[in-house]
């Protein structure tokens, strides 16, 4: 029987050839990492657990990538950029091979990013993946959610229900559809969030479901909105819009300003309420995925 040791060791050098350009002077090993970095540090954390952020029988080294991926997923909404991440793993497992193919998808992700693992924690327990992320200012600009403006132009970047369609896909036995890399390795939008970090006035990520993590930031900015519901691009029905799981962005910029590359979805009002226009007929709530309620 491997030892807990035996199983950090597999993790120790993920990232380590990013220390110098991450400002990381000391990296796993110790009681802490050590940073040494003029500029502010972003962080997040996110948790994935068995059956509620992965199937049981997800692939080992998918529930590592996307562990990390999803927690990155808020770095890129800040217009970040992330430079390091810790894991804290609880797992009944005690083969080695588990742990070599869980570090296998953690270290896919590090190398995507240049990021660095720089510590965490092991235990014996229930399946549980918890990833604490770090991330810079690319320009001393870091976005935020409470601070769209009457006028401002709303946009996404890419269809809505990918990822709810690539697990559904998963579940019933369709493990070959194109969808199923979109849940199993979702894409932090990293690149689009250093894009727009200039131009947005306020964003965040629709991890939860365009319909409620929109409004999320509407309501923290103190404002409405008017949504188009016709132009937003769907996957399987209008339901996608109140699906989780796509990591894209959400977010507002200036009406004064000429935006091509993006998908514009609506407006930003004073209303204080979120309003709904189809030519469709289309006629829906926000619903999105809430854990204490989706059981």
């Amino acid at each position: 029987m491997s030892s807990e040791f035996e199983f950090i060791e597999i993790f120790q050098r993920i990232g380590a050839d990013y220390y110098k350009e991450n400002g990381i002077i000391l990296g796993p090993g110790d009681d802490c990492a050590i940073f040494n970095l003029n500029t502010p540090i972003v962080t997040s954390v996110d948790s994935s657990i068995e059956d509620v952020h992965f199937p049981f029988d997800a692939p080992v080294e998918d529930i590592g990538y996307r562990a990390v991926s999803i927690a990155l997923s808020d770095i890129a909404a800040m217009g970040c950029r992330p430079i390091a991440f810790s894991l804290s793993v609880s797992s009944p497992f005690n083969e080695i091979d588990w742990y070599m193919k869980l570090s296998k998808g953690v270290k896919d992700i590090a190398e995507e990013f240049r990021i660095s693992l720089i510590g965490g924690d092991l235990t014996k327990g229930p399946l549980n993946i918890n990833a604490i992320v770090y991330g810079t200012p690319y320009d001393n600009n870091i976005l935020r959610r409470d601070t769209a403006g009457i006028g401002d132009k709303i946009y996404i970047s890419k269809p809505v229900g990918r990822g709810s369609a690539g697990l559904n896909a998963w579940k019933s036995g369709n493990k070959n559809s194109p969808f199923v890399k979109d849940y199993l390795r979702p894409k932090p939008m990293i690149k689009l969030g250093k894009n727009i970090s200039k131009v947005a006035s306020a964003c965040i990520d629709t991890s939860d479901g365009l319909l409620t993590d929109l409004k999320k930031m509407i309501h923290s900015s103190k404002l409405g909105a008017r949504i188009y519901l016709d132009t937003i691009p769907i996957t399987s029905n209008i339901n996608d819009i109140n699906k989780g799981d796509d990591y894209d962005l959400c977010f507002t910029i200036p009406k004064e300003l000429n935006i091509d590359n993006y998908i514009y979805i609506g407006d930003v009002t004073d209303c204080n309420e979120i309003n709904f226009i189809s030519e469709q007929g289309y006629d829906i709530n926000i619903t999105g995925y809430d854990h204490f309620k989706n059981e």
